[in-house]
């Protein structure tokens, strides 16, 4: 799960919660209040009830029979009853039902024909008013109609039942607060679909923009690295990590420098060092010459001619050098044309079959290739020439091409000792060789005519089995009216 995800469902479980616990006290406190006034409304109707019927035994004289009281009550105990929208009904003092006005319409309680004996008690003791309130809802109060003498001449009874009023006001309570919940939980995801953008956002960015180079992105366009406006944590985050890519470009430059000055100084001792070895024998041969001529040695014009071959192998010796140095610090590629990498081994191993060199192609060609056919040749000379001095006392040399894909592959296999995993790492840097002669730049050299024409070499090698340089070029189609060279 996502940090996105995971900031916008908790932000919603918290406001979910909040609406719920919210709605859930603003329930509660409809519910006492409803319950607090529907006591107080039972109260002011039960008074009323108590009222009316005193009013009417007064004007009887305060004192009605027993056998007449549904007689004489039976009339105003209904219209009180619609007037107040009650049951209400008149017992005896025995506890017997003499009238009543209910059950109403819809209503789900019956009318007894007797008081429970409790209730009968409570009221024809002296308590008054007496209160039973029903489990399955509903309330009934029980009061004495006291008559003029202080005998208890009925007892009035009336039944509330306030779940109806109740459940209307419920589902009204929902009806107006369902659209504010609905429209506040859009609201607030919408909120927290922004917010946790904002937060991730700035670290996707920062994500994506160390998974591309940012040191490469910023030296090519020069970009301040990444921007948030707001100062915040990610803010802070964000400057820290700009200001870190800054010092490390600045260290990278500074060591890229430091690499570059130690490079030059290797390649002018290295250089300085290949020149003066051809010309220290040149210097004394001069020297010797010159006393043989003032000695007037009988052997003068033998010397000289020792001294003429010694000069002309030396300087082939200097032009060598400086080929190969010309070579390392060129592109790879002068005269790059369309070539047959299979005519290319072919000759070269011809020449090399003396020694016993022997070429293997698997698959069918073309095997083109774009690059220089004089260098290449010579990249792949120096390949087999080291791989005929790589230490084997029976050189067994393979050459192979195939094609892989959208490339041509060579590779030079020999059964030499190998080479060490700690020297693989810098066989082709210029200067490095693990043997006794050479200048050190044939692999080197190697590396940048490859790469020039577009390709790449590699070096797979196992101590004492032998090595195997594979050479990757880019496969060339030409057309179908070119030539091949």
């Amino acid at each position: 799960m996502g940090l996105r995800l995971r900031i916008f469902l908790g932000m919603m479980t918290v406001v979910v919660c909040a609406l719920l616990a919210t709605g859930f006290v603003a329930y509660r406190y409809g519910a006492d209040a409803e319950r607090s006034y529907n006591a107080q409304r039972l109260l002011r109707k039960e008074a009323a009830l108590q009222r009316s019927l005193s009013y009417m035994l007064e004007r009887m004289g305060g004192q009605v029979s027993q056998d007449s009281l549904a007689l004489v009550f039976t009339d105003r105990i209904c219209e009180l009853s619609d007037v107040h929208s009650l049951t209400f009904s008149l017992y005896n003092s025995s506890g017997r039902l003499v009238t009543t006005s209910g059950p109403r319409l819809g209503e789900r309680h019956e009318v007894g024909l007797r008081l429970n004996a409790p209730v009968l008690q409570s009221a024809m003791g002296g308590t008054g008013r007496t209160a039973t309130s029903h489990s399955g809802g509903g309330t009934d109060v029980v009061w004495p109609l006291v008559a003029a003498d202080g005998s208890v001449l009925a007892l009035g009874h009336v039944h509330y039942d306030p779940r109806e009023a109740e459940e209307a006001d419920w589902r009204a309570f929902l009806r107006r607060l369902a659209p504010v919940y609905l429209m506040l939980f859009v609201l607030v995801g919408v909120l927290a679909f922004s917010l946790s953008n904002s937060i991730v956002g700035p670290l996707k960015r920062l994500s994506a923009d160390m998974g591309t180079n940012p040191l490469r992105r910023r030296q090519t366009s020069h970009a301040p690295g990444l921007s948030y406006r707001w100062k915040d944590e990610i803010g802070s985050l964000v400057t820290s990590y700009n200001t870190l890519l800054l010092q490390l470009q600045e260290s990278m430059e500074a060591h890229a420098m430091l690499e570059r000055e130690g490079a030059w100084r290797e390649m002018a001792q290295q250089v300085a060092h290949e020149i003066k070895n051809p010309l220290t024998p040149l210097k004394l041969g001069a020297q010797h010459l010159q006393k043989a001529w003032l000695d007037e040695a009988p052997d003068f014009e033998k010397r000289l001619q020792g001294y003429v071959r010694t000069t002309v192998q030396q300087i082939e010796a200097l032009s060598n050098i400086a080929e190969g140095f010309a070579m390392l610090a060129s592109d790879g590629v002068s005269n790059p044309v369309v070539l047959g990498l299979d005519e290319v081994l072919k000759d070269m191993v011809l020449f090399f079959a003396p020694q016993g060199v022997q070429l293997e192609v698997e698959g069918e060609g073309p095997f083109t290739v774009m690059g220089d056919p004089t260098r290449m040749t010579r990249a792949f000379n120096n390949l087999v020439q080291n791989a005929l001095e790589s230490g084997a006392s029976k050189p067994e040399v393979m050459v192979l091409l195939r094609k892989k894909g959208a490339h041509v592959e060579a590779g030079i296999r020999d059964n030499g000792e190998g080479i060490e995993p700690d020297r693989l790492s810098r066989i082709f840097e210029p200067k490095f060789t693990t043997k006794t002669h050479g200048l050190g730049l044939g692999l080197a050299m190697v590396r940048a005519i490859v790469q020039g024409a577009g390709g790449e070499v590699t070096v797979e090698s196992v101590p004492g089995e032998g090595s195997i340089f594979w050479v990757c070029l880019p496969f060339f189609q030409p057309e179908q009216d070119g030539s091949t060279a």
